[in-house]
């Protein structure tokens, strides 16, 4: 498939403050946002199966999705929120339960297409509803995945679908939203030290010219799915970038370094264009979150915040214009390569900037989700009610919009330390 052939053209003329307006209000189609959340959880509630139990394409996510309109004033009476949550979130439970991988380390550690994720949406439900019982057993079904976790060997992958990654932004979504915060600091910086492990080893065993560097089935991916991206991020997470009373980081020079080269080894790969490949060894370049433009914003804007340097926040703004040129993807509204997905990078630009521009960009596409040429590709994905690839996840995006300066993608929140 041809570049051209992935993304719709953008109809829409940019941000110009003179005909678009000043302000918030002027800027977001509140009542187009709201009919559209009815709309497809409508959907959702009539046509979702019980195929798989995951967040990724499963009953959890569909279960993330409601707790998240749970928690937003504009969405939260709309529908018993909660009440579909746990409804949801109990039936992944026992279709997980029923799998014979179901204690296996893997899954143990799997967040996004695994039990850890599973266990995390539950806890997390729990706490909101006050049964602290259940949350307390999901918090220990949760770290069931830690001791593989913190063993930097290679029968568990590092990556954000089923590895250490993931389980580190499941570790940091679960501090960020219970109270007082359940996965203790030491279990983190385990989690931080295996993972800076597995990246010097196979770096080395390359010869890789990046001081860190991962692979997934063999290949070297740079995007938020499968690649250094996400992994990065959840490095620049941790706990050992929080600063102490002499107002430096608790970080050593060694892991610093090899952070920083590996993250400006990938800065030196962004095109003019604001194009990132797939993989340091590819040409390929797309516009997704998964892979590409759409995920790799996260990492520098996380860097910007952290480093404070003008290089990563102007990595930022290119990625930005990338995705509101390309970003109208063909493949649905879905979050992992869709028109959501692109358009959460706007409402991170407008947290991280606070300009009116991305403000304007998040709320174009969603204009363009009622379009017609787009409505026959609503339902294209295979699991087109999922979280990741569907509905569920599109229906997280137009919450956020509503309140763009609390938005996060779905766990990867850049703005806040968790521990």
């Amino acid at each position: 498939m041809s570049q051209k052939e992935r993304y719709f053209t953008n109809p829409f003329q940019d941000y110009c403050e003179n005909v678009h307006g000043p302000t918030e209000k002027d800027l977001i189609p509140r009542v187009t946002v709201l009919d559209l959340i009815k709309k497809y959880v409508k959907l959702i509630l009539t046509n979702a199966g019980a195929e798989r139990e995951d967040l990724y394409v499963g009953e959890a996510g569909i279960a993330f999705m409601f707790w998240r309109l749970s928690r937003s004033n504009e969405t939260k009476r709309l529908f018993p929120c909660l009440e579909y949550a746990l409804k949801y979130i109990s039936h992944a439970k026992e279709l997980a339960s029923a799998l014979p991988k179901a204690s296996s380390s893997k899954s143990r550690v799997a967040f996004l297409c695994g039990n850890a994720g599973i266990a995390a949406v539950s806890a997390v439900i729990s706490y909101d509803m006050g049964k602290e019982q259940i949350l307390q057993k999901d918090i220990d079904e949760f770290l069931k995945g830690y001791p593989a976790c913190a063993k930097p060997d290679a029968s568990i992958a590092d990556e954000v679908l089923v590895g250490r990654a993931g389980y580190l932004h499941g570790v940091y979504w679960l501090n960020q939203c219970i109270e007082p915060k359940p996965i203790q600091r030491n279990v983190i910086e385990d989690i931080c030290e295996a993972l800076l492990k597995r990246g010097r080893t196979y770096a080395k065993a390359i010869k890789h010219t990046s001081p860190l560097m991962y692979e997934y089935h063999g290949k070297e991916y740079l995007g938020a799915a499968h690649g250094v991206s996400a992994i990065l991020h959840a490095l620049l997470d941790s706990p050992w970038f929080c600063e102490n009373e002499t107002g430096h980081y608790n970080i050593s020079t060694s892991r610093q370094a090899d952070i920083k080269n590996t993250l400006d080894s990938i800065l030196s790969l962004l095109t003019k264009d604001g194009d990132l490949p797939t993989r340091f060894d590819s040409d390929r370049m797309l516009v997704h979150w998964c892979h590409g433009s759409g995920g790799a914003i996260y990492l520098f804007a996380k860097a910007y915040l952290i480093y404070k340097e003008e290089k990563y926040l102007k990595a930022c703004r290119k990625l930005a214009d990338r995705i509101w040129q390309r970003g109208l993807l063909r493949k649905g509204p879905k979050i992992c390569h869709g028109v959501c997905g692109n358009g959460y990078a706007f409402l991170l630009m407008y947290r991280l900037t606070l300009e009116k521009l991305y403000l304007y960009r998040a709320a174009r596409f969603v204009e363009f989700l009622t379009t017609d040429i787009f409505s026959k590709h609503l339902l294209t994905p295979d699991r087109p009610f999922s979280l990741y690839e569907g509905l569920a996840g599109a229906v997280c995006y137009l919450v956020d919009v509503l309140d763009p300066l609390s938005a996060s993608f779905p766990f990867m929140d850049v703005f806040e330390f968790k521990f």
